[in-house]
């Protein structure tokens, strides 16, 4: 008989039971790594939808406030149309006034369309409250909503 073939009868002998303590330690030491990979996945999930709500935030909000920006230029220039038709006309004629107002307003109108369609203006002209943004802000309605024609 060989050593080798001494050490596989020993190794045929049953293992004697485990204590409760080991038991105990086992199932404890299972419970952690389970609870543990559960919290720490979670953990890395919470994290990367924060990551991510402020990078957005980082990426949009300049061109947020460019849009808010223009649309107070757009306001900015039709007032101005308006104001300096009116004193350049030489002789004030209600009707024609009135119809030209109209035309400048409705460019107007399409403008600030064109502004909500295509660059998802908001309607708040604000460039202090911005649309995407990871703090919570109550939204309260905006008393310089665009004047708009109806057709």
């Amino acid at each position: 008989m060989s050593r080798r073939e001494g050490r596989v009868e020993r190794g045929e002998y049953p293992l004697p039971p485990p204590s409760k303590c080991a038991k105990v330690l086992y199932y404890t030491w299972k419970l952690c790594s389970v609870v543990f990979s559960h919290f720490v996945m979670i953990s890395l999930v919470v994290a990367y939808c924060i990551l991510g709500a402020v990078t957005f935030e980082k990426l949009e909000a300049q061109h947020e406030r460019e849009v808010k920006q223009n649309i107070s230029q757009i306001r900015s220039n039709t007032t101005q149309s308006i104001w300096t038709m009116t004193r350049t006309v030489p002789l004030f004629n209600q009707t024609n006034w009135t119809s030209e107002v109209v035309d400048m307003l409705k460019d107007f109108e399409n403008a600030i369309l064109l502004e909500m369609k295509v660059r998802g203006w908001d309607g708040n002209e604000s460039t202090d409250h911005i649309q995407w943004t990871s703090q919570a802000r109550s939204s309260t309605p905006s008393s310089s909503s665009p004047l708009l024609v109806s057709p």
